[in-house]
């Protein structure tokens, strides 16, 4: 027969089997789930960016909006003179603005900074139509032969001493200086970063890590107001984590319909844990080798008092007879024991009775024979 090996080392090798099985399960397990913070913790850190992106803008937004706001509650619409040097301090004051006026009730420029527009018709335009309702904040105009930038609008109305609007005054902001303040931001946080509108057209742009276009998930975030980061790979191989911000201009300011989108370089969740899963895999492992070699030792105390019952019932079948010890461990142990003792004691009897026999048939025959 193949020698078999020691009951002490067979429970050692199904316990190993074992516990490295529970070792690979929690392991694979934490791995996943370091994969799944590593992943969270990058989606919020570009969902900050873009926070800050936004928060920046919005509070750039925030002072024009207060100064619009002073300049109508200041300005007396019907004084030419007062009117002219008010929207002139207004363009003197901001690199923002590159125009403010004052039209009046009929839609005509009253006045206008450096005289500009004055007498116009503005009537049909949109920001003064919004602007005698409340304050609006226009979408990207790009009026033929200007500016391919094009500007948006920004008007609040005047009111009279009854409390009608009575003329509107606008602040025009270049979209230049949106551009530049926003490529600055994304710069200082070292971002690239997308501004859309409601159509999904692209009005700033500033891509220096990644030239991809914006993705459908991109996209469809936005419109969501989801507010959310993502992990987003794109058909060109590219892979970076995304944010988005359904209002870049901020709650506290009239909408804009403008959505922000940030990204930031994508890491692998193994590559920022490494460190720490590293030193935390070699923890765990030395763990589970002492875990090991305790039940090596336990294993062997155990079994111990069995290998020594097997040895006497291997001696007792070649007819030694030596009586277990009474040192046991277990009730199996104790079992085994007293079972081959019974069987001992047993067999002593049985020797005594045959030679007990055997010595009076002996006296027997010699009585017989004298």
């Amino acid at each position: 027969m193949p020698r078999l090996p020691k009951l002490s080392l067979s429970l050692t090798f199904w316990n190993g089997l074992l516990l490295s099985v529970v070792v690979g399960a929690v392991l694979l397990a934490s791995q996943r789930s370091t994969d799944h913070v590593g992943s969270r913790v990058q989606e919020d850190q570009a969902l900050r960016a873009a926070e800050a992106v936004s928060l920046t803008f919005s509070k750039a937004i925030e002072r024009e909006w207060e100064s619009i706001r002073a300049f109508a509650a200041e300005v007396d619409y019907r004084d030419y003179e007062g009117s002219r040097r008010f929207a002139d301090a207004v363009l003197a004051a901001s690199s923002s603005i590159s125009w403010a006026g004052i039209a009046n009730a009929s839609g005509i420029v009253f006045a206008g900074a450096g005289g500009a527009r004055e007498g116009e018709d503005v009537s049909q335009r949109r920001w003064f139509r919004e602007g005698l309702r409340g304050e609006n904040a226009g979408s990207v105009f790009r009026p033929n032969g200007q500016d391919e930038r094009g500007f948006i609008n920004l008007s609040v109305p005047i009111y009279n001493e009854e409390g009608d609007a009575s003329a509107v005054v606008v602040y025009r902001i270049g979209m230049a200086w949106v551009e530049g303040y926003l490529g600055q931001t994304a710069d200082a946080l070292d971002v690239d970063l997308f501004v859309i509108n409601a159509d999904d057209e692209v009005l700033v742009e500033r891509a220096r890590s990644f030239e991809a276009a914006l993705t459908e998930r991109e996209i469809t975030s936005a419109h969501l107001r989801a507010n959310r980061g993502l992990i987003v790979a794109t058909p060109e191989g590219s892979r970076f984590t995304s944010a988005t911000k359904s209002n870049l201009a901020g709650r506290a300011n009239p909408p804009m319909g403008w959505s922000l989108v940030v990204r930031v370089p994508h890491h692998s969740p193994k590559v920022l844990a490494s460190r720490e899963l590293g030193w935390s895999t070699v923890f765990f492992l030395t763990a589970a080798a002492a875990v090991l070699g305790c039940l090596v030792v336990i294993n062997g105390l155990i079994t111990r008092p069995i290998a020594s019952l097997a040895a006497c019932a291997e001696k007792f079948s070649n007819g030694e007879v030596t009586y277990p010890a009474d040192r046991v461990n277990t009730i199996e142990a104790e079992q085994l024991s007293g079972a081959l003792s019974a069987l001992q004691t047993q067999q002593k009897n049985e020797e005594r009775r045959r030679k007990s026999k055997s010595e009076l048939l002996g006296r027997q025959l010699k009585v017989v024979r004298g």
